[in-house]
């Protein structure tokens, strides 16, 4: 008999992860049947695993330890956790992967922040819904946004990055509120370093999506 060059697998998890043991928790009994944990509480080279397919990292912001407050008084009708079925975007893994490897820090690309890669996210450029099969599977369609406030700013269309790369006031321009004008004042005339001649198109339609979009909701 032909010997697998590749682990076994059950359930879509490495035989070999399934021997580890860790201090916190193992999210499957010595029969097999699936128990209900949190990432959280799991650790070791399984942890890592699971990260992977997500395209996560862990550091110490990601894993908060909370105590159990068993005397709290529960101020809203709470009735337990509930099962969902979700699609996963299945770029998104190589997509992280491409942008931020096995690095613990990575910049902004439009505010120019170095921060930890857990604050930053993998941003579409063009609105992803509007990408083609083949545009999801290009590295030049993301590019790396901080939680900071980036994110939102381009993607609610406050800031456009121009042809030549230059961060612009978006056409939207309500809600608007002082702190909000600061936070967009800041990234004003600064260089988005993902933008090139090939990024342009992709920077161009969300112009054009975000000024569709204001025009249409009276957000200008």
């Amino acid at each position: 008999m032909q010997e697998l060059d590749q682990p076994i697998e059950l359930n879509g998890i490495p035989l070999e992860l399934r021997t580890e043991r860790d201090n916190t928790a193992w999210p499957f009994s010595t029969r097999g049947a699936v128990k209900q944990v949190y990432l959280s509480e799991v650790a070791g080279a399984l942890s890592e695993w699971l990260l992977a397919e997500v395209g996560l990292r862990v550091d110490a912001a990601q894993l908060p330890a909370w105590p159990d407050d068993g005397t709290a008084n529960a101020e809203i009708d709470y009735r337990g956790d509930r099962r969902v079925v979700i699609n996963v975007r299945g770029e998104q893994t190589l997509l992280r992967k491409h942008l931020f490897g096995d690095d613990l820090l990575a910049t902004c690309s439009l505010c120019g922040r170095d921060l930890p890669v857990a604050m930053l996210v993998t941003a579409h450029i063009k609105r992803r819904a509007d990408t083609s099969r083949a545009e999801r599977g290009r590295t030049d369609t993301v590019m790396p946004a901080c939680l900071i406030g980036c994110d939102s700013l381009f993607e609610l269309g406050y800031v456009v990055v121009n042809p030549g790369g230059v961060v612009a006031r978006g056409p939207r321009r309500t809600p608007m509120t002082e702190d909000l004008t600061l936070a967009i004042d800041a990234l004003l005339g600064r260089t988005c370093y993902v933008w090139n001649k090939a990024t342009e198109q992709y920077f161009a339609h969300h112009r054009r999506f975000q000024k569709a979009k204001a025009q249409r909701y009276g957000l200008g």
